[in-house]
């Protein structure tokens, strides 16, 4: 009993030590069935992950009616997106080589913008032969942390094959979560020719990330012992979702003005205008190939614990699960 505590705490050390970067997905456990036929089970599931996102939409820009953004086609990565989840797992043996599984809980997410810069030619208005010029503008960075949400997901696991203490088989499972954020939007803009003034500006915004996760996963099994357990093998890993956000705020407009004690031009706000913002975006990370490895320990004859690592050519993840049968 002591050394089966004992590699529970090695494993959960890992587990600890890995958690400062990682990959975004949710914790896999044996790639084969786990379950009698008509057994339960109840586990409690944590993952902390992190991983770049890449968002593809429109961004949309108004201060007083004047929409030079009204939208444009905007692209940008989120980078090391760090996302914690938590489950209370449910599966049940459909027989002795197949069981399947559900998933409810939470997850949060934490990541910081990228500063940017962009621009648009903002064409003609009017008379075709009035030319507004360039829009424009440096958005800078700020940090955006997404509330806990609901987490959902389910999945299946069968055995394809087993001899002795080896077995072989697969295992698909999909998560869904969902996460509000409110952030700061803040940045420069400069019109080029047109008669809108050049400023700075700022919004309060709120929004929604929706994410779904795909895992799919070939392995083994080997038992070391009656009570220790090894696993791994390949795995394919998909990301996709939508990102919407609407913020309001304000508009600083810059004039030159002329100080006759100096004689020198100097800038001062000169006006502010009320603004908003808002885009729409799909969500969508790279499909993933890789490996996992992990260890499973049984505590008692219906208790037991997993710890795992993913990697792939980018990163790694980390997962662990208290597992009871009944």
């Amino acid at each position: 009993m002591v050394k089966r505590f004992l590699l529970l705490g090695v494993l959960l050390v890992v587990v600890g030590l890995l958690s400062s970067t990682a990959l975004a997905m949710d914790p896999m456990g044996p790639p084969v069935a786990g379950l009698a036929q008509g057994q339960w089970s109840a586990s409690l599931d944590y993952a902390f992950s992190e991983t770049d996102l890449e968002f593809d939409g429109e961004f949309n820009w108004d201060a007083e009616g004047f929409s030079p953004f009204a939208p444009v086609s905007d692209k940008l990565t989120f980078e090391a997106v760090e996302m914690h989840k938590g489950y209370l797992t449910i599966g049940y043996g459909i027989n002795d080589n197949w069981e399947i599984f559900g998933r409810i809980g939470g997850a949060r997410a934490e990541t910081k913008k990228p500063e940017r810069y962009m621009e648009k030619d903002l064409g003609y208005y009017d008379d075709p032969g009035s030319y507004a010029g360039y829009m424009y503008m440096w958005e800078e960075g700020h940090p955006h942390d997404f509330d806990t949400g609901l987490a959902l997901g389910f999945g299946t696991k069968v055995t394809l094959w087993e001899d002795t203490n080896l077995k072989v088989g697969g295992l698909f499972q999909a998560s869904y979560s969902e996460m509000d954020v409110r952030a700061k939007y803040e940045g420069y803009s400069y019109f080029g020719d047109t008669y809108v003034p050049e400023g700075d500006w700022f919004t309060s915004a709120e929004g929604e990330l929706d994410l779904w996760e795909i895992q799919i996963a070939i392995g083994a099994t080997y038992e070391l012992s009656p009570s220790f357990t090894v696993y791994g093998g390949p795995f394919w890993h998909f990301v996709t979702g939508d990102y919407d956000f609407k913020g309001e705020g304000e508009y600083a407009i810059w004039d030159e003005y002329w100080n006759d004690f100096d004689s020198e031009y100097y800038w001062a706000i000169s006006d502010w205008w009320d603004l908003c913002n808002w885009g729409d975006y799909d969500v969508e990370n790279d499909s993933q190939f890789g490996g996992y490895l992990g260890a499973q320990i049984d505590v008692t004859e219906n208790v037991a614990c997993n710890a795992e690592c993913m990697l792939t050519g980018d990163g790694y993840g980390v997962g662990t699960s208290l597992i009871w049968r009944f």
